[in-house]
């Protein structure tokens, strides 16, 4: 059977101004692409002006302030434009797209382009559109769906540390975007009968696990915190 990995693959990850997928913005970005053995190929990278303040609190964690991304960074509207060039281009050959928590990667990137009126362009459409071919293999809905029960905690660092996974600079785009590609790799390896299929049927997949996943957490942060308004919602792989 065809394994989601056998036209190579891409990982891809973003550092961002905070969590908030409409309202944040991208500051830096990496998308590397592996061949069929896991081998890394390619490499490109992003450091982007977002025409906004970061806030101090997402510089402690990622180290990117504003006056270093003011200096360094390039303009926001083409930066996204080449993200989405790149990662249209794997889409367009049947490369599937990694990374950890990616629904919020692609969230992002999908609000980004529409505040820079990108949407309108064959790229936007490649990964975005009706009918995209766009195939998303999420290291953290993966794990989620392997280990309904995980004792520990599922954020990117304590999951390499679980699975021997070198991450060599946590919130650095790149290195994140190397682990998340090496913790696909050893998911798929631990549960072949549930990972070693087609990146179309995985990435489908995918949106039935996440559904069930959003569900169950949203019954338990109500129950927890007495908060019936608490929504999780189950859109993946972007909420638009």
């Amino acid at each position: 059977m065809e394994k989601w990995y056998d036209n190579g693959y891409v990982s891809f990850d973003t550092e961002t101004t905070g969590v908030q997928e409409n309202n944040d913005r991208i500051v830096s970005a990496s998308i590397l692409f592996y061949g069929n053995f896991h081998e890394m190929i390619s490499q490109r990278e992003w450091l982007i002006n977002p025409g906004i303040d970061i806030p101090e609190s997402a510089t402690a964690i990622n180290g990117l302030s504003t006056s270093y991304a003011r200096t360094h960074g390039i303009d926001a509207a083409e930066g996204i434009m080449q993200i989405l060039d790149v990662l249209a281009g794997y889409v367009r050959r049947g490369v599937p797209i990694l990374a950890f928590n990616g629904s919020f990667d692609l969230t992002i990137l999908f609000h980004e382009a529409h505040r820079h009126g990108l949407e309108a362009t064959e790229e936007f459409a490649e990964l975005f559109g009706p009918g995209s071919p766009l195939a998303l293999i999420d290291g953290l809905t993966m794990h989620r769906k392997a280990h309904v029960k995980w004792a520990g905690r599922r954020n990117l660092g304590a999951l390499c540390q679980a699975y021997g996974v070198t991450l060599t600079d946590a919130h650095n785009a790149t290195a994140d975007a190397q682990a998340a590609a090496q913790l696909c790799v050893q998911l798929t390896r631990e549960t072949p009968e549930l990972f070693e299929v087609p990146a179309s049927v995985l990435h489908r997949e995918q949106m039935g696990w996440y559904a069930e996943q959003m569900e169950e957490l949203q019954a338990y942060l109500r129950a927890s915190r007495n908060d019936p308004s608490i929504i999780c919602r189950p859109d993946w792989p972007v909420r638009r």
